[in-house]
């Protein structure tokens, strides 16, 4: 991904202007062999080392840290902790400086029945309490994705956004109090829903609320 003067400019304009909040979707500006690569290292959904959570909320949702990641996968996140990566995201957003971290992120699967309500992150880091999140970034890695699979990513309180996950999208977004996301629609049929997330953290704002934890929309009755 190297994109041009010209390119950013426009990514910073779209993401600033976009709506409920700051977001951008881009298609395949990543190296389609490079992702397919990636794609086939993720292990089968029976593995016992990957990260479920109980909560139904989250059910069926399947996390992977380093100690799943093959060479490919590893060499993307390297790729993402790249000073390049934070100066491009820099410009794009407008926040800086940028830290990248994949805590909570890696290799993201969520298979039939799985869903994750909408929600808002975590925003202080949990072991940096001087850093905030501040930008979520996901990859989607599923070819010929249809969208009456559920899986959709949406974005805003009341699903304002609706972002398909097919195979090389990318998604960018400014996390705060007010950036619902989730695919709260449960997998339909024998599918896997795979994905690459990192976050990126910057200095804590004087402005930053109290630190918490993942807030629910169903927990919080706002729909």
């Amino acid at each position: 991904m190297n994109p041009d003067h010209d390119t950013i400019a426009e990514w910073a304009e779209r993401f600033r202007n976009a709506k409920p909040f700051p977001h951008l979707v881009l298609d395949n500006i990543w190296d389609n062999s490079q992702l397919e690569e990636v794609a086939a290292e993720f292990p089968e959904p029976d593995d016992g080392r990957w990260i479920t959570y109980p909560d139904p909320k989250e059910w069926g949702k399947r996390c992977g840290g380093p100690n799943m990641w093959g060479t490919r996968t590893r060499a993307w996140f390297d790729t993402m902790r790249t000073p390049e990566i934070a100066d491009l995201l820099e410009q794009v957003t407008g926040i800086a400086p940028l830290t990248p971290d994949d805590i909570g992120g890696g290799m993201h699967m969520t298979t039939e029945g799985g869903r994750l309500a909408s929600h808002v992150d975590f925003n202080i880091h949990p072991t940096n309490p001087a850093l905030e999140r501040r930008i979520n970034l996901l990859v989607f890695l599923n070819p010929g994705w249809r969208k009456e699979w559920g899986g959709t990513l949406l974005l805003g309180e009341h699903r304002e956004v609706e972002v398909v996950p097919e195979f090389n999208r990318t998604v960018l977004f400014a996390t705060s109090d007010r950036s619902w996301h989730g695919h709260p629609d449960p997998i339909v049929g024998d599918h896997r829903r795979k994905s690459l997330a990192c976050y990126f953290y910057a200095p804590a704002r004087a402005t930053a609320a109290e630190a918490h934890s993942t807030v629910w929309q169903e927990d919080a009755g706002a729909r």
